[in-house]
């Protein structure tokens, strides 16, 4: 094994965590040393398959949001996946091992927290409080909006005023208009997402084309990514980043991070001491390093532990004339947070969001309708294609020990052991997702659907990975501190989704990329001095 020369940061993972951490602390403190590590590779967008005419099927193959289901086809795949034991999860996780991350195949849609969100516990009794408030992480929200290029309408009455710049809002078609009508007409709350999709052309982005197949990546980089919004910046100010790079393990001597050995893309094995280390590899990925590092034996009742994913039910309406449903980023439409804070006398704790989506592909909605073939199924498909109005009921995840990551005797190919997720969707999920179909069913009847179908449970929906290595003071309950850094090892730090205490009822993206710019503030201040 060689021994590189000393940096002064390390950082392992090149998603939104590790790549807004780099670009923030690399401008902040730019006499650094930084060297990031990342497993995968840069994504080769001419190979992205949106113009391609198999488009709809690389989305069940090689370019499904599931690792699981990408490592199923025999074919060289564009990301550096490895296996995840879910069998005893009723939710799959969803991931991309590259550059960027997840932000290669995400949604884009990128809500904030609510203020209430950070303070569960004093004001329901619930879950823990984060360690700062909303007002805290507020101007790195703002930040990172600014980063990624928000397209948006200011004024949602559901939050403190966003000061950060917005585009037009992505249009929200029919569709929309006529879900907006259905929330008019029972006074609930409903505003147009904000996503990170330029819906204006900005110097190399050009504005979205709602073509629609954002999770296979986006071609003409209309939808923002963590490659082209963050690396660009870091590389620029002198980081190194090293593709092809898995981190086996974090050095651990006397009570402190000296570096991390990892193999490169060679299949040697290399040692990159470092003054500090950091994390960033999501709530699966981050946790599976760190056990297999043996960090934080005196925090083993949370390392691991407390896994959120929100779990997600569609409602989804069938109506007699034709909608633009299959036109447009697909996470993007409408929200409604009507029932988003707590309130009491409903049969759960916390809340959900409604979230109005787009339909998906063709070869998508026929896949998963029964009977799946003949005449019935081609009957079915007539009805719901360009006729059905998708409305995801998402709920909050409260924080569960029994949620959870751990490792198995097993070992994967990258050389770190098998990882396993342990998931139950609790009582209270399970009330709020019931509470939620019924006020989605209420919207869609309220507009005319003559049929409406219910999916109580997605299981394919496991994006967000969050809580694993969470925040908080007392280290019997958390992982690390409000500056991101290890109870057990003050010089190792976590920038990514696994800092999460709770989870809110909203998708978490805006929310690591403002993390991972403070916990870069707070350790460029403290070694500036």
């Amino acid at each position: 094994m060689a021994r590189l020369d000393p940096v002064d940061v390390v950082v392992v993972g090149a998603g939104l965590g590790g790549s807004a951490f780099c670009a923030r602390l690399s401008e902040r403190a730019p006499q650094l040393r930084i060297v990031c590590l990342e497993r995968g590779d840069w994504v080769d967008r001419s190979a992205m398959p949106a113009y391609r005419r198999d488009w709809q099927s690389a989305a069940l193959g090689a370019w499904a949001t599931s690792p699981n289901a990408r490592l199923s086809v025999d074919a060289r795949l564009p990301s550096a996946d490895y296996p995840i034991d879910d069998s005893a999860s009723p939710i799959k996780p969803l991931m991309w091992n590259g550059v960027g991350g997840s932000t290669i195949n995400w949604a884009a849609h990128v809500p904030r927290l609510h203020p209430s969100d950070f303070r569960t516990k004093a004001l329901g009794g619930v879950g823990d409080d984060w360690p700062f408030s909303y007002f805290d992480l507020e101007p790195y929200y703002d930040l990172n909006d600014t980063a990624m290029g928000i397209a948006g309408l200011a004024g949602d009455p559901a939050y403190p005023p966003k000061r950060s710049p917005r585009m037009p809002p992505v249009p929200i078609g029919r569709m929309g208009e006529k879900a907006a009508r259905g929330f008019n007409a029972l006074g609930w709350h409903w505003w147009p997402a904000d996503a990170a999709i330029s819906t204006v052309d900005r110097e190399d982005r050009r504005a979205c084309n709602n073509a629609g197949p954002c999770l296979m990546g986006c071609p003409i980089q209309a939808k923002a990514s963590a490659d082209i919004v963050y690396w660009p910046a870091a590389i620029k100010n002198g980081v190194k980043l090293r593709t092809r790079c898995v981190a086996q393990q974090v050095i651990v001597q006397g009570g402190r991070a000296i570096g991390v050995t990892y193999r490169d893309a060679t299949g040697a094995t290399q040692e990159q001491p470092a003054a500090f280390t950091v994390v960033a590899g999501n709530g699966i990925g981050t946790a599976r390093l760190l056990l297999a590092s043996n960090v934080g034996r005196g925090v083993d009742g949370a390392l691991g532990r407390y896994l959120m994913f929100h779990p997600i039910a569609y409602a989804r309406g069938m109506f007699k004339e034709e909608l633009d449903g299959p036109r447009g980023p697909i996470g993007n439409c409408i929200y409604s947070h009507e029932f988003y804070e707590h309130q009491s006398g409903r049969p759960f704790i916390r809340g959900l969001q409604l979230q109005v989506t787009r339909e998906n592909s063709l070869l998508a909605q026929a896949a998963r309708l029964e009977p799946a073939w003949g005449a019935a199924a081609h009957r079915l498909l007539r009805e719901e294609f360009r006729h059905s109005l998708p409305v995801m009921v998402v709920a909050e995840d409260l924080p569960e020990a029994g949620n959870r990551v751990v490792l198995t005797e097993g070992v994967a190919a990258d050389g770190l052991p098998d990882v396993r997720v342990e998931y139950t969707v609790s009582e209270n999920s399970r009330r709020i997702l019931d509470f939620g179909l019924d006020r989605a069913e209420e919207m869609l009847r309220a507009i005319g659907a003559h049929r409406v179908v219910r999916v109580p449970l997605a299981p394919v929906t496991g994006w967000h990975l969050l809580g694993t290595a969470r925040m908080g003071d007392d280290p019997a309950r958390s992982v690390t501190n409000a500056r991101g850094r290890c109870h057990a090892v003050p010089n190792l730090l976590v920038a990514d989704g696994s800092l999460f205490p709770t989870a809110g009822a909203v998708n978490p993206g805006a929310t690591i990329g403002a993390l991972a710019l403070k916990i870069a503030d707070d350790l460029a201040r403290e070694v500036i001095g």
